[in-house]
């Protein structure tokens, strides 16, 4: 079974290297066959000569986008580069702040291995400050009210069989592409798995999440009930 990772990265120079191998250590340590695209999405800092620097054909793929093509932007990137191969088994995205563990990657591997359509984290512990802890609080309330079951819809990682990948399409250029691929999973009946996981807080570098973020979220939303579900 093989992974294909979309890893976005907007001006994480000063983290990247150590994110990027501590992934791959792990990955490599649980005997997970994966296939890393580190997206370089219109960083204006040194984040692209650093992931050159850790790019292994075949391994470690980069992708450089001149501007910034938004959260979901870049990850598509990144899964438009895995689809441009053999298919990998399971594919996703994880986030390359290092504010979630590695080690969160193997289970949930491992239960899409063992028959889960999807699998994801569920930050169950945050570290990560008041101001990400009262969006993401928005983000589930908002959820729960549109019926969605999932816990902790932008948890990352996400990953999913390549099946689940294909039918679900997930397409969305902005912050809703993690609420897009649990709303489409949910409706297809899809079996979505959750692991635990603590939210660091940064060390390197500043979050790309804001409180703008809740109106382009509330926006989405409105367009989703109106049936905009592209």
């Amino acid at each position: 079974m093989k992974l294909g990772l979309s890893i976005p990265l907007f001006n994480e120079a000063d983290g990247v290297t150590e994110v990027v191998v501590s992934i791959h250590a792990v990955l490599d340590n649980a005997g997970i066959d994966a296939h890393i695209v580190l997206v370089n999405n219109g960083s204006d800092d040194a984040t692209g000569d650093r992931i050159e620097a850790l790019r292994t054909p075949g391994i470690i793929e980069t992708v450089h986008l001149r501007e910034n093509a938004g959260y979901g932007g870049g990850i598509c990137a990144g899964l438009a580069k895995l689809e441009q191969g053999p298919p990998p088994d399971v594919i996703g995205w994880c986030w390359g702040d290092g504010q979630v563990s590695a080690t969160a990657l193997p289970p949930l591997f491992e239960a899409i291995c063992a028959g889960a359509d999807v699998a994801k984290a569920v930050r169950t512990r945050r570290l990560d400050g008041i101001k990400r802890q009262v969006i993401s609080t928005s983000y589930a309330a908002t959820m729960k009210l549109l019926g969605v079951n999932t816990p902790d819809v932008n948890g990352c990682p996400k990953l999913m069989s390549w099946a689940a990948f294909q039918a679900i399409a997930p397409r969305r250029q902005d912050w809703f592409l993690d609420a897009e691929l649990i709303l489409k999973a949910e409706r297809l009946g899809l079996n979505i798995v959750d692991h635990p996981v603590t939210m660091r807080p940064r060390t390197r570098g500043q979050s790309k999440v804001n409180l703008a973020t809740i109106g382009e979220f509330v926006v989405n939303i409105g367009r989703w009930r109106l049936g905009g579900q592209s």
